[in-house]
């Protein structure tokens, strides 16, 4: 089953840094990563379900960007994380 790593907010909000969920696509990761956390639902995705756009998504430390965005396949043994925005100045 794939591992999910949350990271600052993310994690504080449901209490662990790790996790693991099915899924054949990180979309279907991040898709079930709601439904066994719902309070990440307004946090990281947008009302469609796609993904928010100031996150950052890894598959296994590769940006999702630069492989098949939320379509990119997933391995059983993937690790898929999940970086909130940083903000600072």
């Amino acid at each position: 089953m794939p591992k999910v790593k949350l990271y600052a907010t993310l994690k504080e909000i449901v209490g662990t840094d790790t996790t693991f969920v099915e899924g054949k696509t990180v979309k279907e990761v991040i898709e079930n990563l709601i439904k066994k956390f719902p309070s990440l639902k307004k946090e990281i995705v947008n009302e469609d379900y796609s993904l928010k756009d100031d996150y950052i998504y890894l598959l296994n430390g590769r940006n999702i960007v630069f492989l098949q965005n939320e379509n990119t396949p997933v391995e059983e043994n993937d690790k898929v994380t999940i970086f909130p925005p940083v903000g600072g100045g």
